[in-house]
């Protein structure tokens, strides 16, 4: 370890570390604009210079590209660093007079007015000229896309020959890291440069190859994404490898499957909501303020793109007026759904509060064909948007929504008075119907549980048995089973956990006894059973003599698995296989009986 003394302080770094490393050890924060710790640093601003006082050769040196050394003595604010970085502000500032970030670091050092006429660049140029851009295009991610072309007061930072090439990748690493954020990489991208869209936020913001899901993810660490990282893209870049403290970046890690031997499954796959752009007439994907429901809970969401601030899409300003649609898809047996999604109802009163905290002066309308608020104090809750939030309730469909310069008409009727409305609103919010998560029909398949025409999965029994499934072990929980509200959802989660629990606590188990049985002496193993067994209980089993010969091998039934369900009766040829209970004789003794 190499010992030094900053600002009286003695700190302890490692051999290779730089003097701004040591500094931020430290606690000591040295102004910087031309380093960033996934480029090598160059020292190219001069804002950083501290004093070396002794333990070195003594004067000015940039702290973030001098290396640290035992027994030196830095001062980090002496009145010739002071004067030295108000010099280099001046400069700066004369060139850049627009950037507010050299305008805030000069406030912080006490430079009021430019003190030198413009020396450089156009107007509102913010480019400093520091490289950083360039050394991280070049050293970094390998494109050398962008270069320093010309010199003196004309050197600015230009592609290539100053024409556009293919080489740039459209990553914005170069705009990532300017400090002045004077880089549009559109500049030097001959093809249109492509976010990634944030998943979580229904794209209406962007993210980074290296992210968090979600917030609150389980586990709340990062991934790469490799369909847009540039490591994995072009066998460049590794910067967050060089520079993550953990080391906990590894490039070779790739997907696993693993298999586990399990008791019990519980079935909790979710729901997706329809897409509204089917219905033309709403204008969903052709007006930016037209939004579903799902990203408008996002919109005033806390962690949502706005950071919970409500904006128009269009223009950035809060919406005065605003529409609400319920039932996009609902209840509709042409090109629709025929169920109810049973929580529009109670999410856009919710919404409608919502809306109300965020545009106090708004005024919110409500599209709606019942009102379906069947729940504890959920009547209460939708009278409450409408006495105290001053909600307008409308009994009716929608016709069309269409723009009438920055304005959205919404055409409808209102059912109760017997008259059309149009109505000019800012926003208008989509209700769309739920659907089963896609691949739950491929997933069932798996499971080999039954789902309906809609795709939700089936229950055993909708009174009986509401969270088990016809397979044995395989359990239901939430919108996979069909449209569900979050207390419902929880009631139906803690159920499913408890009767795996139940299942799985034991060291014997009890099962019914009408399941299906094999006479090994009649079976000829054609095994026209096995394709037919929905529960996969049936399989081959092996018959030997005591010397271990292989005799015949024959049909063989999974009592844990087998429901009873008679199929394979009905499919076996040979009349080998029978169901306990229902078996020939037991049937006419049952109808011996009843004529005695």
């Amino acid at each position: 370890m190499i010992k030094l003394t900053i600002d009286g302080q003695q700190v302890e770094v490692e051999p290779g570390r730089t003097i701004l490393d040591a500094a931020k050890l430290a606690g000591r924060e040295i102004p910087t604009l031309c380093h960033h710790p996934a480029v090598p640093p160059a020292g190219a601003c001069r804002i950083c210079v501290v004093e070396i006082v002794a333990g070195g050769r003594p004067g000015l040196v940039p702290s973030c590209a001098y290396p640290a050394q035992d027994g030196m003595e830095i001062q980090t604010c002496s009145e010739r660093v002071l004067q030295s970085r108000r010099m280099t502000l001046q400069l700066l500032l004369a060139r850049s007079p627009g950037s507010e970030v050299i305008q805030e670091m000069a406030a912080e050092h006490g430079i009021k007015e430019i003190p030198f006429p413009k020396q450089t660049g156009e107007s509102g140029d913010d480019c400093i000229m520091c490289g950083l851009c360039v050394r991280l295009c070049q050293q970094i991610v390998g494109a050398s896309a962008i270069c320093f072309d010309g010199r003196g007061p004309d050197r600015k930072v230009s592609t290539p020959y100053a024409d556009r090439s293919d080489v740039c990748l459209g990553c914005g690493a170069c705009a990532f890291v300017c400090p002045t954020g004077a880089i549009d990489p559109a500049e030097y991208c001959p093809n249109p440069i492509e976010k990634i869209p944030n998943e979580f936020n229904c794209g209406l913001d962007s993210r980074t190859p290296i992210h968090l899901p979600f917030p609150q993810a389980v586990p709340n660490k990062p991934l790469i994404d490799r369909e847009n990282c540039i490591r994995f893209k072009t066998g460049g870049c590794g910067a967050c490898a060089d520079i993550c403290p953990a080391g906990a970046i590894n490039y070779d890690m790739t997907d696993e499957f693993v298999e586990e031997d399990v008791g019990a499954i519980i079935v909790a796959t979710g729901y997706e909501i329809m897409d509204p752009s089917v219905y033309e007439e709403y204008g969903y994907g052709r007006y930016p303020d037209v939004v579903t429901s799902l990203e408008f809970e996002r919109m005033v969401s806390a962690s949502g793109p706005s950071n919970g601030e409500l904006t128009r899409l269009s223009n950035g300003k809060p919406p005065k007026s605003i529409v609400f649609l319920q039932c996009i898809g609902s209840r509709r047996e042409k090109n629709g759904k025929p169920y109810c999604s049973k929580i529009c109802c109670m999410y856009t009163a919710k919404h409608t509060i919502l809306y109300k905290h965020k545009v106090h002066d708004g005024q919110a309308f409500v599209f709606f064909m019942d009102v379906r608020a069947g729940g504890k104090n959920y009547d209460q809750f939708v009278r409450r948007v409408v006495k105290e939030k001053q909600a307008t309730y409308l009994r009716g469909r929608v016709s069309k929504v269409y723009a009438r310069g920055d304005k959205l008409m919404v055409r409808g009727a209102d059912t109760l008075s017997g008259t059309q409305i149009e109505i000019a609103a800012e926003m208008v919010v989509l209700a769309p119907a739920l659907v089963p998560s896609s691949g739950i029909r491929d997933l069932s398949q798996k499971l080999r549980v039954g789902y309906d025409e809609h795709g939700f999965l089936l229950e055993a029994h909708p009174k009986l048995r509401p969270v088990d499934t016809n397979t044995a072990g395989v359990f239901l929980a939430g919108a996979c089973h069909s449209p569900k509200d979050i207390p419902e959802s929880v009631a139906q989660a803690g159920a499913a956990a408890s009767k795996a629990l139940g299942l799985i606590c034991h060291t014997r188990l009890s099962r019914e006894p009408t399941i299906g049985i094999v006479d090994e002496s009649s079976c000829n193993g054609c095994f026209e059973c096995e394709g037919v067994c929905a529960y996969g209980a049936i399989g081959p089993r092996e018959l030997t003599d005591k010397k271990g010969n292989l005799l015949a091998t024959v049909a063989f039934i999974n009592e844990g698995l087998c429901q009873g369900c008679g199929a394979c009766a009905a499919t076996c040829r040979s009349k080998s296989i029978e169901v306990q209970g229902y078996r020939d004789d037991q049937l006419f003794a049952a109808i011996n009986a009843i004529h005695r």
